[in-house]
């Protein structure tokens, strides 16, 4: 009897190691990219749609998403065209989802996590999702949401 109550514990700590085991983005399946250049353009004005630069290296204009422009005010990242930088993010077909971007004279950013999550959305626990969304139900803000 011992023994299965023993047996029994050791299974639910390992569900419960299982349970914690980080839920990648759905972003995070894309290849990682490393690129470096100049910075040719910068959008990151708010009303006008996501914040990104256009980064030129050798001949070639990349687009580099940012995310929340609100995270970027909250941390004073400011990129100024001209500016050299180095940008390390996920590759998807209209350009580059940035993770890390280091920007000469205009500060360093990291904008995701290492399961690529955005930095902005917040977390909570240990490979836990911090509830921002509109749930699942008529819960409009924090939360689960749901219906009772």
């Amino acid at each position: 009897m011992k023994g299965v109550v023993t047996m029994v514990a050791a299974l639910s700590v390992a569900g419960g190691a299982w349970a914690v085991e980080e839920q990648k983005s759905p972003i995070a399946s894309n290849p990682v990219v490393e690129v470096k250049g100049k910075v040719a353009r910068v959008q990151v004005s708010p009303g006008e749609g996501a914040p990104f630069f256009e980064l030129e290296e050798q001949g070639k204009t990349t687009k580099v998403f940012l995310g929340s422009m609100r995270y970027l005010m909250q941390n004073n990242f400011n990129p100024k065209a001209g500016s050299a930088a180095a940008v390390k993010g996920y590759q998807t077909a209209e350009g580059i989802m940035a993770i890390q971007v280091d920007v000469e004279g205009g500060g360093s950013l990291k904008l995701r996590d290492a399961s690529g999550w955005p930095l902005w959305m917040g977390r909570q626990g240990p490979g836990g999702r911090q509830g921002q969304g509109q749930g699942k139900g008529w819960g409009g803000g924090k939360g689960k949401g749901g219906r009772r």
